[in-house]
């Protein structure tokens, strides 16, 4: 009942970070469009995506770290979680050491890396060492994990709000009084340092000796020889990833122009907040499947991963079907359409949405079991198809390529090479997982198309008509959904699960 209560917290606080972000981000973008520009708004994005590959310079202690607290904390051990938060804790004290050199190293080297114009140079270095502090809040890093191990990332997505709330702000305010891409920098740096002293408080409420466990070196030798027997296929997975994900505005900016950034930012924009809307089913469930896997009840392992597969499956859908048909009138209403990247951009990313939704699920199962290994090989090659993709259709076909290349790359390797793993690894049967899966896609193929000519056959009134559409789509699909697609002993366990909470 507890894993239930807390997951459905994790799962609804997620939710509602998720809106405060679509709302926050409606009202401050055409805003900072207006006071920063096009060529500003897409330098700062490029750059800040380039200065995320320093993370990779974590090893992948992040996702080892995160496998050894799942553990501790599913057997209920507080001396072994509070030793390996302490192991953590000096492992990226060793990592910041390492990070600030390299960063160095970029912020030299960033106005080449992001071709802006002459009079952007100084703006766009001043802001780089100005987000280049954030380093040094690298070793409090272990304080977010340890909520998330626990299946409390319900306190830090409340803390993510006010971080999301803070930044907004204060970049709203130095855009307006003309600080430009520094003052967005700056903005950034103070959400950061806010959020990891407030996740650092509350790590040591519940620990406050951990700090003394990191000079107690030698009772750290079995935990620190398993955190790095698993950070190196972290480390692989997580340079995969951040291939795969975090190089399309790179590719845009270098391959087009940093301009070109923003239309293919913000047609993406409402299908990644519905994206992560899905992804927070797994990133609320991954701690309590881990558990029921410590604990050796495969068989309920399988019957959860199953049902989840099946909600993700629904949500998503549901999600990204009313978006893609309003996709272009929202943009319109937001930033204008002559920001809108195309209804290719809009589809495709609706698209990759629903399938990440999906394998990210998969992927917890083995990154939350200290099975990650097995996903290495399927996303190193997954990784090598994408970039090749994105390259070239980024050059034959314009602003759809790196999407097109993410697309490619999910359905030839990853939407089956993930099942057989975890058909491998826990049992889990794959008729059943297929099912969980084609069901709501044969009830959404046709159910789109309807939604799409009705969509075209008119223009919305405003905001109000245009969000009216949207949910009355979304919801008329959950409700075929549920008639359709759920049996009545799930749709009774799914109604006996909400009593409870």
């Amino acid at each position: 009942m507890y894993r239930t209560r807390r997951a459905v917290s994790n799962f609804f606080t997620g939710i509602l970070l998720q809106i405060i972000m679509l709302l926050v981000g409606l009202f401050s973008t055409p805003l900072l469009l207006n006071w920063l520009g096009d060529n500003r708004y897409g330098a700062f994005r490029a750059a800040s995506d380039w200065a995320n590959y320093l993370l990779l310079l974590e090893l992948g202690i992040g996702g080892s770290l995160m496998a050894l607290l799942a553990k501790a904390v599913g057997i209920g051990d507080r001396q072994q979680i509070r030793l390996t938060l302490a192991v953590g804790i000096r492992a990226y004290l060793q990592i910041m050491a390492v990070m600030a050199l390299v960063g160095v190293g970029l912020g030299l080297f960033i106005t080449d890396l992001v071709p802006v114009p002459e009079t952007l140079i100084g703006e766009l270095q001043k802001g780089y060492w100005l987000g280049f502090l954030a380093i040094f809040l690298i070793p409090l890093a272990p304080f977010r994990l340890l909520a998330d191990a626990s299946q409390r990332s319900y306190f830090a997505n409340t803390l993510l709000m006010f971080q999301s709330l803070l930044i907004t702000a204060v970049t709203l305010f130095l855009a307006r009084i003309g600080f430009g891409i520094p003052g967005q920098y700056l903005a950034v740096l103070l959400g950061n340092i806010s959020f990891q002293l407030l996740m650092c408080w509350d790590g040591l409420r519940r620990y406050p000796d951990v700090f003394a466990a990191v000079l107690e070196n030698k009772s750290h030798a079995n935990i620190k020889k398993q955190l790095w027997q698993l950070n190196l296929p972290t480390l692989a997975l997580n340079l995969s990833g951040q291939l795969s994900l975090f190089t399309d505005n790179i590719i845009i900016s270098y391959s087009l122009n940093p301009a070109a950034v923003v239309p293919f930012f913000v047609t993406q924009r409402l299908a990644v907040l519905a994206q992560l809307q899905t992804q927070s089913i797994g990133n609320a469930t991954w701690a309590a499947l881990a558990e029921l896997h410590a604990q050796g009840e495969q068989d309920k392992f399988n019957a959860r991963l199953i049902e989840l597969t099946r909600l993700v499956a629904v949500m998503g859908l549901a999600f990204m079907l009313a978006i893609t048909v309003y996709n272009s009138y929202f943009v319109n209403l937001w930033v204008g359409i002559d920001r809108f990247g195309g209804n290719g951009v809009s589809i495709l990313a609706a698209c990759n949405g629903f399938l990440l939704g999906i394998l990210s699920l998969w992927g917890w199962c083995f990154s939350g079991t200290g099975n990650v290994q097995k996903l290495v090989l399927p996303a190193m090659i997954s990784t090598g198809v994408n970039l090749f993709v994105s390259l070239i259709s980024t050059h034959l076909l314009g602003m759809i390529g790196p999407l097109l290349g993410t697309f490619v790359a999910f359905i030839t390797i990853q939407i089956w090479w993930l099942p057989l793993l975890l058909r491998q690894v826990f049992g889990t049967p794959l008729k059943q997982l297929f099912f969980a899966v084609a069901k709501p896609l044969a009830l959404g193929c046709p159910y789109g198309v309807v939604i799409w000519w009705v969509a075209k056959s008119h223009t919305p009134w405003g905001w109000f008509g245009l969000a009216a559409e949207v949910g009355i789509t979304a919801l008329m699909y959950l409700i075929l959904a549920w008639l359709f697609v759920f049996n009545k002993d799930e749709r009774s366990q799914w109604i006996s699960r909400l009593h409870i909470v």
